[in-house]
């Protein structure tokens, strides 16, 4: 049981978590009025993390191709080179895709392969938080843990990214475990460093060489910048964490290599080192656009980062001799250095930068004013409140009229034609999740955090409304189950290949998943003759083959709430002439 008291993150003893499993019931009368308070925040996580991980497709961006790569490895058995629709795709290492890979297959029984991939995403955010509540403990002290984690559970850029296929997610798990690494290094250097170079090895096998730039220049500056991390013990911690890294760092690379020379290069190279200095974005794509972090940061990483600034402010004279402060101030800044003269942005990127802002942020927030407290609470409780009961309208409405409700705030972004249906199990949790909130409300007033528990609390339960009662209708506007089930109806029994033209990972990852097609692109099979083409492009703006005689078009299509792209589905004239137009009559209801 010793590990477990490494992570007893909220209370610090293991007591509670050991009683509750041998005693049951009886256990809950003996626990202490603070372990018992333990259990309410517990739940609160718990339903921040959990709804919504299972019960829809794979969306676009990052969850469709992410999957291919992990159906691939289920059907293929190579877990080598990750592979998409019949082409290798090494923009990240595999860990995310093992992980995820595993989960499908021992959850297949139960759940589709793609939900059983996506609870990674949970075990991982799970592990993360326990890291974290750990590191703000050792650092703060007894009870500022669960003020950690409330702050990087406030993150709204973390909501989104938290409950979904991506890469990012074990690349934030290695930056919680690393950054433990780096409490007691005197008192405990094997337990150090075995979380150091864990750590490290987790994100460099997340998504490359970023994690490990951002911990190696950390490492190094410490030393440089303040006197307490000039010891013997630091140094041999990190050569132990070395040790701990280095099968992280070289089997999958080593492996990768003498697979394939190119394969190594193209990942290392164009995907690592190219889209930091910029000569393989216009291949790879993800441009930095000019202030791109200035206008996502504040909202991205809000709670944590006024918080983490005003902790520094109220330890400004002793900052400098904080490792906490020293440590995680490092952290932040190297990482945010490296994006913002990176060549690439997405706001996803960001999500390792919240973990040092949440743990600085503890102090703040367990000793905010309490006028501040006061306003942030009742603001949360209004802005939160306003919108639960919004999603409650729309699903009322939806159930009442059969339909979705003829609200252009609305339908701007998902269809009209979507058929909603009543399932007694999601109403009755959505509703006693909603009774047990109202139950909450007035017990928030004694609270240390009242304001930031009443963001996390309102954030969690606007998330757990909408992954009961909204999220088919979201899953039908997102989803390519049905577009390629439509067009499997328009495909003639017998084909020789289906060639694609400009298809995106996504289509192509979905089309193997649901159709079981792999097209031959024409950008890599420029000679390859099929007998049809599968076609990508704007809706307003169609493609040349309309209009080109060798070719008649059979079907098109495009997600319910896809409004931007297209999928033009053609059949070579070479083809039996009479069964094209005969097909094409039926599609079209002609007689």
């Amino acid at each position: 049981m010793a590990i477990l008291n490494w992570f007893s993150p909220f209370t610090g003893r293991v007591s509670v978590f050991r009683t509750l499993l041998a005693h049951g019931r009886t256990a809950m009368l003996a626990l202490s009025t603070a372990e018992r308070g333990c259990l309410p925040l517990l739940l609160l996580i718990a339903a921040y993390l959990y709804p919504g991980l299972i019960g829809h497709d794979p969306w676009k961006q990052d969850e469709t191709y992410i999957f291919g790569i992990v159906h691939h490895m289920l059907e293929s058995g190579d877990w080598t080179v990750p592979t998409m629709a019949g082409d290798a795709f090494m923009e990240k290492p595999p860990l995310y895709y093992w992980i995820a890979a595993i989960f499908a297959q021992l959850l297949s029984p139960w759940l589709a392969l793609h939900d059983g991939a996506r609870l990674a995403t949970g075990l991982l955010m799970t592990i993360t938080c326990i890291a974290s509540a750990w590191t703000a403990r050792q650092w703060w002290g007894p009870g500022y843990g669960r003020y950690a984690v409330l702050s990087l559970l406030g993150c709204l850029g973390l909501l989104l990214h938290a409950h979904m296929m991506l890469t990012d997610v074990p690349l934030l798990t290695g930056f919680a475990i690393a950054t433990a690494g780096f409490v007691h290094v005197e008192r405990n250097m094997w337990r150090a460093a075995a979380l150091m170079g864990t750590g490290v090895g987790l994100a460099f096998m997340a998504k490359g060489v970023f994690g490990l730039g951002v911990f190696g220049v950390t490492v190094l500056a410490l030393p440089l910048l303040f006197a307490n991390w000039r010891s013997q013990s630091y140094l041999r911690t990190l050569q132990w964490a070395l040790l701990f890294a280095a099968p992280w760092l070289l089997i999958w690379p080593v492996c990768l290599y003498l697979r394939s020379p190119d394969l190594f290069m193209e990942w290392f190279w164009l995907n690592n080192v190219g889209r930091y200095f910029g000569f393989a974005v216009a291949q790879l794509g993800a441009p930095h656009t000019p202030g791109f972090w200035a206008t996502t940061l504040p909202w991205f990483a809000f709670p944590a980062m006024p918080l983490a600034l005003l902790t520094i402010w109220q330890k400004r004279r002793s900052s400098l001799m904080t490792p906490a402060l020293q440590v995680c101030g490092l952290v932040f800044g190297v990482s945010l250095f490296v994006l913002w003269r990176a060549a690439s942005a997405r706001d996803n990127y960001a999500l390792p930068l919240l973990l040092p802002l949440a743990i600085m942020a503890a102090p703040a927030a367990r000793h905010i004013s309490a006028g501040w407290n006061r306003s942030w609470d009742w603001s949360a409780r209004l802005l939160f409140g306003a919108a639960a009961l919004l999603i409650w309208l729309i699903w009322g409405a939806m159930i009442v009229r059969g339909a979705p409700p003829e609200w252009l705030f609305l339908l701007k972004y998902l269809p009209r034609d979507f058929a909603p249906s009543f399932s007694l199990a999601q109403t009755t949790l959505a509703l006693v999740v909603t009774l047990a909130a109202l139950y909450a409300l007035p017990r928030l007033a004694t609270l240390e955090a009242r304001g930031l528990v009443s963001w996390v609390g309102g954030t969690a339960l606007c998330w757990m409304l909408m992954s009961n009662l909204l999220l088919p209708w979201v899953d039908h506007a997102k989803s390519y189950r049905s577009v390629f089930s439509s067009m499997q109806s328009a495909l003639p029994g017998n084909f020789d290949c289906m060639a694609s033209k400009d298809l995106g990972e996504s289509e192509r990852a979905m089309l193997g998943y649901f159709a079981g097609i792999t097209t031959y692109r024409q950008e890599n099979f420029p000679d390859v003759d099929c007998d049809l083409l599968l076609v990508n492009g704007l809706q307003n703006q169609q493609p040349q083959h309309l209009h080109d005689e060798n070719w008649r078009l059979l079907w098109d299509g495009a997600r319910p709430g896809d409004s931007r792209e297209r999928l033009w589905l053609f059949a070579a004239k070479k083809m039996h002439v009479g069964w094209i137009d005969g097909h094409v009559h039926k599609q079209r209801g002609i007689n």
